[in-house]
């Protein structure tokens, strides 16, 4: 019973791989701990995951049988590690797939955070940005009505009726796949550019006006659409120092800067790569 606790904990909780014939040789210079099997775990190591393991429960009371709780667990972990790569398990198609996965995903990770940490997003790129969203966006909001089908041809005769006299409305609840309006006669209620509709069918209703019928079918991923424009009304946007004092906002617009940014590296890396799909 008494390595039930530390392997669950050690193998569930916290999955951190250590040097035990199953990753890199460690660079670690900080002083051993424990050796098993010739294999140091250092200083370092057991800060680390005494770290770790206080993020998912309390800290005991006595630190000197916290910390020897700690290296007790990682002893266990290195021999089942161990154990592990010598029956071969390590090859086996599976966790072999996940070794080589979670290694990834660590460097990947590590590249990312020091990437950003040397291109902080400060508060003259949040502003900058803010200011740029702001001149970009419409400063209109747009109460709108749609039918979508599947083809273009429904789409026209639809258009050939309403220009017949039909009501919106009423074809709307006959013929549109929109399950979100289409009980509601199309209606979408009021629309902005930051809602996240697809671009083909904002910028087609932004064009029309007040009680207008789109005068073509607008295709998007979702299929075809037909529109009707009910009303138009000024967008109340956030000014600048309403922006800075909502930390959500900053946050989500900080990522935004990030992931960019990311983005860009991706994409330095592809063009310099030599990538084959097979």
């Amino acid at each position: 019973m008494s390595i039930l606790r530390p392997v669950v904990f050690a193998l569930v909780s916290l999955p951190l791989l250590i040097a035990s014939g199953c990753g890199p040789k460690s660079v670690d210079d900080t002083k051993a701990v424990a050796t098993v099997n010739g294999e140091r775990i250092t200083e370092n190591d057991l800060q680390k995951y005494l770290a770790l393991r206080q993020s998912t429960q309390a800290a005991l009371p006595d630190k000197d049988k916290e910390l020897k709780v700690a290296r007790d667990e990682l002893i266990d972990r290195a021999l089942l590690a161990k154990h592990a790569v010598d029956s071969g398990l390590d090859r086996e198609p599976d966790v072999h797939f996940r070794l080589k996965q979670t290694r990834v995903n660590i460097l990947a990770q590590a590249v990312i955070n020091n990437y950003l940490k040397d291109r902080p997003v400060t508060d003259e790129d949040t502003k900058k940005r803010f200011q740029q969203e702001f001149e970009q966006t419409d400063k209109n909001e747009y109460r709108v009505r749609h039918i979508l089908v599947k083809t273009e041809d429904e789409a026209k005769d639809l258009l050939a009726q309403l220009h017949k006299g039909a009501a919106f409305a009423a074809l709307a609840k006959q013929k549109s796949t929109d399950l979100f309006s289409k009980d509601k006669g199309g209606d979408l209620g009021w629309i902005n550019q930051g809602m996240g509709f697809v671009p083909e069918f904002f910028s087609a209703v932004a064009a029309m006006r007040k009680g207008d019928i789109s005068k073509a079918p607008v295709k998007s991923d979702f299929g075809w659409h037909v529109m009707k424009l009910e009303d138009t009304r000024a967008l109340k946007l956030p000014t600048y120092e309403q922006f800075v004092a909502n930390p959500q906002a900053q946050d989500r617009l900080r990522r935004k800067i990030q992931e960019e940014r990311i983005n860009a590296l991706l994409k330095e890396l592809k063009d310099t790569a030599k990538i084959e799909i097979k």
